[in-house]
């Protein structure tokens, strides 16, 4: 209870040192959802979320570069991504650090695959892939080297994709916003896990891969219109008073498939920031 208070007391303290910010509300960045808009958002977590943190309400934003540069700008006090993410970012900007605080709880995010609904034969094929991968270890060492490896500092190669002649082709969006999960070499070749992931599948499932680049916020539209057969999406659902969240996201006659990656959702702000001097 003490620490708590402390907490809310240095929350004070921050609003009342940042009037304009507290004027023009203190606004956390974060990529675009799939079927939930930004006022929908806010208002239905206002309560169990933002009663925690520093911040007020969230901004959407379709690229993640754009994201980072109003962080940079100081036009948004923080962003919101996932963990490896977060560690991606920090790793490559000095100026960037984690916001942590025990008054929210950890908020898990799961990440799977969407595909529309008529492809749900296909999504079967996918997670039973995702499991066999699981089971002998595969995942565990694309993860090592294309999430681990590249935080720490590393650059892997392109992945190679294998083809297979007169065999379905599955398009995958790829939107290069989350690395080092989904991101694209200066080169312009996408070298995330999640195409590491693809990849694997398609040789598993001997499958045609063709990587499609897309902005975070046409995913939805790049789905239903049949220009991608697959987005990914991660979505976290242990939010109490917000019945059904871990699917509210989810659009319409979509059907997902089995979580290959569990992680955290993690706060970023500038070093500078005075919002950075109460993290705890």
């Amino acid at each position: 209870m003490l620490k708590k208070l402390l907490f809310v007391l240095l929350i004070v303290l921050l609003t009342l040192s940042l009037p304009a910010m507290a004027e023009e509300e203190v606004i956390l960045g974060r990529l675009t959802k799939l079927g939930v808009d930004e006022d929908t958002l806010n208002e239905a977590i206002s309560d169990v979320f933002f009663s925690l943190v520093p911040f007020s309400r969230y901004q959407f934003f379709d690229t993640l570069n754009s994201m980072v540069l109003a962080l940079n700008s100081k036009a948004i006090a923080g962003l919101q991504v996932d963990e490896f993410t977060a560690k991606y970012l920090m790793s490559r900007n000095e100026n960037f650090v984690e916001f942590k605080t025990s008054a929210a709880p950890p908020y898990l995010l799961d990440y799977s695959m969407l595909l529309r609904e008529e492809n749900a034969e296909l999504r079967d094929s996918i997670s039973a892939a995702i499991e066999d991968m699981r089971a002998d270890g595969t995942l565990d060492a694309l993860k090592q080297q294309y999430i681990d490896n590249v935080i720490a500092g590393t650059e892997p190669d392109a992945i190679p994709v294998e083809k297979f002649e007169g065999a379905e082709t599955i398009k995958v969006a790829l939107t290069g916003d989350r690395p080092p999960m989904d991101y694209f070499s200066s080169a312009g070749e996408p070298i995330g896990f999640n195409t590491a992931i693809l990849s694997e599948v398609g040789k598993r499932l001997e499958k045609n891969v063709e990587f499609v680049s897309i902005d975070t916020g046409a995913r939805t539209v790049s789905l239903s219109s049949g220009a991608s057969d697959i987005v990914f999406w991660s979505e976290a659902g242990n939010f109490d008073n917000w019945d059904g969240a871990d699917t509210e996201d989810q659009p319409e006659n979509t059907v997902v498939t089995k979580p290959y990656l569990t992680g955290l959702i993690t706060y970023v702000v500038l070093a500078d920031s005075p919002i950075a001097a109460i993290s705890e």
